[in-house]
């Protein structure tokens, strides 16, 4: 579905489904120089399962127009935006990586709203979420080589170990990140990088947190993000097992089970 957020064109991924007032909204948002079908399996599953879904191209990203964003901040004022008044009968927002940092800022900011999200889901969620300077700079001065760096790392193993048949996610994230908006790996990378909001935003959110994480994940330990959920009361969280920090397409069933049983009991 087409939309319009802060004067520009928007998509999102809604599986070629009307929005039912009715029924609860589960919003999906991908990470840093990705778009929606990151998401594929997971929206979908949602979708035909008693759920409105909005898995969104940020703006600068996939279909939506406009440019990427260099402030989780500003991100999280266009996610606010681009949902309206028109989130269904709830909310729940799903985020990984970079937007999982999105999602949070935005749960904090709608905490003390009438549209405050009944759920939070942080996928390869940590905070700080630090990048490394030698990723910063290829970011900036080639972004060929920050795309090579951020599939390596985003992965338990570059061969082998499919989920799918037929399909190599390592070869299908670079491709995707070959495909991005110019600027958009090295913005969202200084956003991750500059975002110090993380606790004064987790300690405003009151709806329930879950995590999930690849027990392999590089990019954004499990531990770390351990380390957050006991803090955080109410919070829970899952690790998968044989999994990096591309979690949707090492771990789709995983991934869909974690949060569907969370979505479902809330």
């Amino acid at each position: 579905m087409k939309f319009s957020a802060e004067g520009s064109a928007c998509y999102a991924y809604s599986a070629a489904r009307a929005h039912d007032p009715e029924v609860d909204t589960v919003v999906f948002v991908h990470g840093a120089a990705m778009d929606h079908s990151v998401w594929t399996l997971q929206s979908r599953y949602f979708a035909y399962h008693g759920f409105n879904v909005l898995a969104l191209d940020l703006p600068g990203h996939g279909q939506s127009e406009g440019e990427p964003r260099n402030r989780i901040g500003d991100y999280a004022i266009w996610l606010k935006t681009a949902l309206g008044e028109s989130t269904g009968r709830r909310l729940h927002l799903v985020g990984h990586s970079m937007g999982s940092l999105i999602c949070l800022e935005t749960a904090s900011r709608m905490a003390d709203t009438e549209r405050a999200p009944a759920t939070l889901s942080l996928v390869g969620f940590t905070w700080p979420m630090a990048v490394t300077p030698i990723l910063l700079d290829a970011a900036r001065d080639d972004p060929r080589e920050a795309y090579a760096m951020m599939t390596q790392w985003s992965h338990a193993s570059p061969v082998g170990g499919e989920p799918n048949p037929g399909f190599w996610a390592p070869g299908g994230q670079f491709r995707l990140l070959e495909n991005s908006h110019p600027g958009a790996v090295f913005a969202d990378l200084t956003a991750c990088n500059d975002y110090d909001g993380g606790a004064d935003a987790m300690a405003r959110v009151t709806c329930p947190i879950r995590f999930i994480s690849g027990a392999r994940d590089r990019m954004a330990p499990s531990p770390l993000a351990r380390k957050m959920a006991a803090e955080k009361p109410g919070a829970e969280i899952v690790i998968l097992p044989d999994c990096g920090h591309n979690l949707m397409a090492e771990s789709p069933d995983g991934v869909r089970d974690a949060l569907f049983e969370f979505i479902r009991a809330a």
